[in-house]
């Protein structure tokens, strides 16, 4: 009786065993994947400069500078991100050189490095004051760039250096980064080393968006330096260069140069690898010394892009913004420049060495900022932690 009972557990414990599927037995329907969405968030900040105020109230001793105290407000956002991009408007060409601001800038290295330590991953390089110090000043800049571990375009070591397309991998989505600059201010390099600067050009423009393609850029981010100063509205060059570079295939367009905060506007891409693209004309002075209306201000625009691995799909799924004021000094016991979030500087009394006036300024930048991004019925305004967040309408 055992033995049959026995017999007949068998049998039924087969009978399922065939029957499970087993998972080297399981089969996929032809062609079935499974959705996986990635997020890559890219920062921008505006215009990096280092006037003499800037420099002095960053020194510590006779050669030595400390600017990290300058970024500390602002730099868990910069960090938060996946990489942050900024125009580095000086040069570093050496203590022997002599430090310099306006006209012709020659900053500590120390700036480099606490860029480094206060979350910048990416600096553009081509803007007006990139030959400030001629081509020494340039090639020793970007060594120390190079050194510090910081990506960057826009200007360049050799001809190879310019030949070897910026892609950066973020997450598994790639992104090409291009940097040109409507010219200098006066100063280029000789006609054996034009490699060493990328100046617009519509031509090489084209070019290199198309090289980076097949390169393996699925997102091209396009910055230029361009415009008019203290102007915020796009010049009708600033407008033909940007239509140029959308038929060219450019997904992201980043300006800057006039020094203070211009539109945001989305636009319809051609052969680009998002099926909407972004343009923001001018970020504003993330850090400088220059104190009238508008030029205080600056904005940390943050986009979110999308990728959905299993098709391969990209789009921005969001788009955020956090303006900042820099606090320039003014009080005899705080002689520092300091980024600031805008709101915080205006709204935060705990803060002590900002004075009425300081807060008013911040405020007013505030608003200022807020204006002009939503100007143009582009942006829908929700407030997150920290944070403004503009989303298409």
């Amino acid at each position: 009786m055992v033995h049959l009972k026995s017999i007949v557990i068998l049998v039924i414990f087969c009978m399922v065993w065939l029957t499970y599927p087993h998972p080297s037995s399981i089969i996929e329907a032809p062609g079935k994947t499974h959705d996986s969405i990635v997020l890559a968030r890219i920062s921008f900040t505006g215009d990096l400069m280092c006037h003499m105020p800037q420099l002095e109230n960053a020194r510590v001793c006779d050669d030595s500078f400390d600017f990290a105290p300058c970024f500390a407000p602002v730099r868990s956002y910069l960090l938060d991100d996946d990489l942050t991009i900024g125009n580095f408007e000086t040069t570093c060409s050496g203590k022997e050189q002599g430090y310099s601001g306006y006209p012709a800038f020659n900053t500590p290295d120390a700036f480099l490095r606490d860029l480094k330590g206060t979350g910048f991953d990416f600096l553009g390089m081509a803007n007006n004051h990139a030959m400030d110090r001629g081509e020494a000043g340039l090639l020793r800049t970007l060594s120390i760039v190079r050194g510090d571990g910081l990506g960057y375009a826009g200007t360049f070591r050799s001809k190879g250096d310019r030949d070897s397309l910026r892609i950066m991998d973020i997450h598994g989505i790639h992104i090409g980064i291009l940097n040109y600059t409507y010219g200098t201010n006066g100063a280029y390099p000789s006609k054996e080393h034009n490699y060493m600067l990328a100046v617009i050009d519509t031509g090489r423009m084209s070019e290199e968006i198309k090289e980076a393609r097949p390169k393996g850029a699925e997102i091209i981010a396009l910055f230029l330096h361009f415009g008019q100063e203290m102007q915020a509205e796009p010049t009708p060059f600033q407008d033909s260069i940007v239509n140029f570079a959308i038929r060219a295939g450019a997904d992201l367009i980043i300006g800057s140069h006039p020094h203070v905060i211009g539109p945001v506007r989305f636009f319809k891409t051609v052969n680009g690898g998002l099926d909407s693209g972004l343009v923001a004309f001018s970020l504003g002075n993330f850090f400088s010394n220059q104190y009238w209306r508008y030029t205080d201000a600056g904005v940390i625009l943050t986009v979110g892009i999308e990728k959905n691995t299993g098709t391969g799909k990209l789009s921005i799924r969001e788009v955020n913004y956090l303006p900042t004021w820099v606090y320039r000094g003014t009080n005899p016991e705080k002689r520092v420049h300091i980024i600031f979030p805008a709101e915080q500087a205006a709204t935060d009394t705990s803060i002590l060495f900002l004075d009425p006036e300081c807060r008013r300024k911040a405020k007013e930048a505030l608003d200022d900022t807020r204006k002009m991004l939503e100007k143009n019925g582009y942006w829908k305004l929700r407030i997150i932690p920290g944070r403004q967040s503009g989303l298409r309408n």
